[in-house]
Protein backbone atom coordinates (compact mmCIF):
# COMPACT_ATOMS: atom_id res chain seq x y z
CA UNK A 1 0.00 0.00 0.00
CA UNK A 2 1.34 3.51 -0.71
CA UNK A 3 1.93 6.21 1.11
CA UNK A 4 -1.00 7.95 -0.34
CA UNK A 5 -3.69 5.42 -0.11
CA UNK A 6 -2.73 4.92 3.66
CA UNK A 7 -3.34 8.01 4.75
CA UNK A 8 -6.90 7.99 2.59
CA UNK A 9 -7.86 5.37 4.30
CA UNK A 10 -6.99 7.06 7.67
CA UNK A 11 -9.49 9.99 6.92
CA UNK A 12 -12.09 7.78 5.40
CA UNK A 13 -11.83 5.80 9.06
CA UNK A 14 -11.64 8.94 10.99
CA UNK A 15 -14.77 10.58 8.91
CA UNK A 16 -16.81 7.46 9.86
CA UNK A 17 -16.01 7.29 13.48
CA UNK A 18 -16.70 10.86 13.89
CA UNK A 19 -20.18 10.12 11.95
CA UNK A 20 -21.23 7.50 14.13
CA UNK A 21 -20.19 8.78 16.99
CA UNK A 22 -22.22 11.98 16.69
CA UNK A 23 -25.42 10.01 15.35
CA UNK A 24 -24.96 7.79 18.89
CA UNK A 25 -24.62 10.81 20.68
CA UNK A 26 -27.67 12.44 18.92
CA UNK A 27 -29.28 8.98 19.78
CA UNK A 28 -28.16 9.10 23.36
CA UNK A 29 -29.48 12.97 24.20
CA UNK A 30 -32.93 13.02 21.79
CA UNK A 31 -33.95 9.29 22.23
CA UNK A 32 -33.90 6.17 24.67
CA UNK A 33 -35.99 3.33 24.93
CA UNK A 34 -39.83 4.65 24.87
CA UNK A 35 -39.01 6.79 21.55
CA UNK A 36 -38.10 10.56 21.94
CA UNK A 37 -37.91 12.06 25.43
CA UNK A 38 -39.57 14.52 26.51
CA UNK A 39 -38.76 17.93 25.58
CA UNK A 40 -39.15 20.86 23.19
CA UNK A 41 -37.54 20.08 19.85
CA UNK A 42 -37.35 21.50 16.60
CA UNK A 43 -39.11 20.76 13.56
CA UNK A 44 -40.20 20.94 10.15
CA UNK A 45 -44.13 21.23 9.77
CA UNK A 46 -45.63 20.76 6.74
CA UNK A 47 -49.39 22.30 6.61
CA UNK A 48 -52.45 21.66 4.46
CA UNK A 49 -55.69 23.45 4.85
CA UNK A 50 -57.90 21.48 2.41
CA UNK A 51 -60.35 24.27 2.83
CA UNK A 52 -58.51 27.14 1.20
CA UNK A 53 -55.26 25.30 -0.78
CA UNK A 54 -52.76 26.64 1.31
CA UNK A 55 -49.75 24.24 1.80
CA UNK A 56 -46.69 25.28 2.67
CA UNK A 57 -43.67 24.18 5.20
CA UNK A 58 -42.26 25.86 8.51
CA UNK A 59 -39.55 25.39 10.93
CA UNK A 60 -41.38 25.60 14.01
CA UNK A 61 -40.84 24.31 18.13
CA UNK A 62 -42.70 21.56 19.15
CA UNK A 63 -43.24 19.61 22.30
CA UNK A 64 -42.89 15.88 22.59
CA UNK A 65 -44.22 13.85 25.53
CA UNK A 66 -44.25 10.31 26.08
CA UNK A 67 -43.14 10.10 22.34
CA UNK A 68 -46.00 11.94 21.18
CA UNK A 69 -46.12 15.22 19.63
CA UNK A 70 -48.96 17.35 22.33
CA UNK A 71 -48.37 21.28 21.31
CA UNK A 72 -46.92 23.39 17.87
CA UNK A 73 -45.62 26.85 19.31
CA UNK A 74 -46.34 29.92 16.93
CA UNK A 75 -45.19 33.29 17.87
CA UNK A 76 -46.93 35.78 20.34
CA UNK A 77 -47.49 33.33 22.54
CA UNK A 78 -50.17 30.95 20.59
CA UNK A 79 -49.85 27.41 20.15
CA UNK A 80 -52.13 24.28 18.86
CA UNK A 81 -52.08 21.81 21.54
CA UNK A 82 -54.42 18.41 22.20
CA UNK A 83 -57.29 20.61 23.00
CA UNK A 84 -57.19 20.67 18.87
CA UNK A 85 -56.22 16.89 17.93
CA UNK A 86 -54.84 13.60 18.90
CA UNK A 87 -51.14 14.00 19.59
CA UNK A 88 -49.86 11.06 17.48
CA UNK A 89 -46.74 9.21 18.43
CA UNK A 90 -43.40 9.58 16.69
CA UNK A 91 -41.94 6.73 14.97
CA UNK A 92 -38.26 5.97 15.04
CA UNK A 93 -37.43 8.50 12.00
CA UNK A 94 -39.11 11.38 14.37
CA UNK A 95 -42.12 11.66 12.14
CA UNK A 96 -45.93 11.60 12.68
CA UNK A 97 -48.70 12.97 11.17
CA UNK A 98 -52.32 14.39 12.22
CA UNK A 99 -55.89 16.57 10.90
CA UNK A 100 -56.79 19.24 13.72
CA UNK A 101 -60.38 19.98 14.81
CA UNK A 102 -60.73 22.41 11.76
CA UNK A 103 -59.24 19.94 9.23
CA UNK A 104 -56.44 21.06 9.05
CA UNK A 105 -53.43 18.33 7.90
CA UNK A 106 -50.06 18.12 9.77
CA UNK A 107 -47.32 16.67 8.84
CA UNK A 108 -44.25 16.90 11.38
CA UNK A 109 -40.51 15.87 10.98
CA UNK A 110 -38.39 16.29 13.98
CA UNK A 111 -34.86 17.80 13.15
CA UNK A 112 -33.27 17.93 16.37
CA UNK A 113 -33.05 19.97 19.72
CA UNK A 114 -34.94 23.29 20.10
CA UNK A 115 -34.73 25.75 17.11
CA UNK A 116 -32.94 29.03 17.87
CA UNK A 117 -35.19 30.55 15.04
CA UNK A 118 -38.28 29.34 13.74
CA UNK A 119 -40.87 30.44 11.29
CA UNK A 120 -43.43 31.62 13.63
CA UNK A 121 -44.27 34.95 12.11
CA UNK A 122 -45.14 33.40 8.43
CA UNK A 123 -46.83 29.96 10.04
CA UNK A 124 -49.13 32.85 12.12
CA UNK A 125 -49.75 34.97 9.03
CA UNK A 126 -50.79 31.76 7.23
CA UNK A 127 -53.36 30.60 9.67
CA UNK A 128 -54.59 33.68 10.40
CA UNK A 129 -55.71 34.29 6.31
CA UNK A 130 -56.74 31.17 6.23
CA UNK A 131 -59.13 31.52 9.38
CA UNK A 132 -60.16 34.81 7.72
CA UNK A 133 -61.07 33.53 4.13
CA UNK A 134 -63.08 30.56 5.70
CA UNK A 135 -65.16 32.96 8.64
CA UNK A 136 -68.26 34.58 7.50
CA UNK A 137 -67.91 38.17 8.52
CA UNK A 138 -71.34 38.68 9.63
CA UNK A 139 -71.96 36.02 12.43
CA UNK A 140 -68.70 34.56 12.40
CA UNK A 141 -69.55 30.97 11.30
CA UNK A 142 -67.62 28.83 8.62
CA UNK A 143 -68.27 29.64 5.31
CA UNK A 144 -66.65 28.19 1.59
CA UNK A 145 -63.43 30.24 1.02
CA UNK A 146 -64.76 31.35 -2.41
CA UNK A 147 -68.34 32.87 -0.74
CA UNK A 148 -68.74 36.36 0.79
CA UNK A 149 -71.07 34.80 3.36
CA UNK A 150 -72.04 31.38 5.03
CA UNK A 151 -75.01 29.72 3.23
CA UNK A 152 -77.42 31.21 6.27
CA UNK A 153 -76.68 34.53 6.12
CA UNK A 154 -76.24 34.99 2.71
CA UNK A 155 -80.07 33.43 2.47
CA UNK A 156 -81.01 36.27 4.69
CA UNK A 157 -79.53 38.67 2.66
CA UNK A 158 -81.19 37.53 -0.30
CA UNK A 159 -84.27 37.48 1.24
CA UNK A 160 -84.23 40.65 2.91
CA UNK A 161 -85.96 44.01 1.64
CA UNK A 162 -83.88 46.55 0.53
CA UNK A 163 -86.48 48.53 1.47
CA UNK A 164 -88.10 48.10 4.53
CA UNK A 165 -85.47 45.31 5.91
CA UNK A 166 -88.25 42.56 6.45
CA UNK A 167 -87.32 39.14 5.55
CA UNK A 168 -89.33 37.45 2.92
CA UNK A 169 -88.84 33.73 2.38
CA UNK A 170 -90.50 34.33 -1.07
CA UNK A 171 -88.19 37.16 -2.69
CA UNK A 172 -85.84 35.68 -5.02
CA UNK A 173 -82.42 36.77 -5.13
CA UNK A 174 -82.75 38.93 -8.27
CA UNK A 175 -86.02 40.60 -6.04
CA UNK A 176 -84.86 44.47 -4.16
CA UNK A 177 -88.20 44.00 -2.38
CA UNK A 178 -90.53 42.21 -0.41
CA UNK A 179 -93.86 41.15 -1.09
CA UNK A 180 -95.52 44.28 0.48
CA UNK A 181 -93.29 46.84 -0.43
CA UNK A 182 -93.96 45.55 -4.17
CA UNK A 183 -97.73 45.95 -4.00
CA UNK A 184 -97.22 49.25 -1.89
CA UNK A 185 -94.87 50.49 -4.93
CA UNK A 186 -97.25 49.43 -7.53
CA UNK A 187 -100.88 50.39 -6.23
CA UNK A 188 -99.68 53.59 -4.26
CA UNK A 189 -100.75 57.09 -5.66
CA UNK A 190 -97.58 59.19 -5.80
CA UNK A 191 -99.59 62.02 -5.66
CA UNK A 192 -101.92 61.49 -2.75
CA UNK A 193 -100.81 58.09 -1.44
CA UNK A 194 -104.33 56.27 -2.20
CA UNK A 195 -104.02 52.89 -2.56
CA UNK A 196 -105.21 51.94 -6.45
CA UNK A 197 -103.80 48.78 -8.14
CA UNK A 198 -101.88 49.17 -11.01
CA UNK A 199 -101.01 52.76 -10.74
CA UNK A 200 -96.88 51.76 -10.60
CA UNK A 201 -95.64 55.06 -9.50
CA UNK A 202 -98.59 57.08 -11.32
CA UNK A 203 -101.52 58.76 -9.75
CA UNK A 204 -104.91 57.48 -8.81
CA UNK A 205 -108.07 58.36 -10.90
CA UNK A 206 -109.14 60.34 -8.37
CA UNK A 207 -106.09 62.76 -8.82
CA UNK A 208 -106.62 62.17 -12.68
CA UNK A 209 -109.90 63.77 -12.14
CA UNK A 210 -109.06 66.52 -10.06
CA UNK A 211 -106.23 67.44 -12.58
CA UNK A 212 -108.67 67.83 -15.67
CA UNK A 213 -111.02 69.70 -13.48
CA UNK A 214 -108.69 72.68 -13.15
Amino acid sequence: MTKANFLLSLVILFLTVSCGSNSNDYEEEFIDENGYVDGTYCAEINYYNPNTGTRSSYNLNVEVESNEVTTIYWGNGGWLDEDHFYPEELDSDGYCSFTSDKGYEYEIQILGEECTSTDETSFQNDLENDNESVTCPKCGDVKDSYDEYCYNCQDEIEHTCRRCGQIDNFMFSTDDYCGDCEDELENTCSKCGGHEYNVNGGICDDCKENEEDY
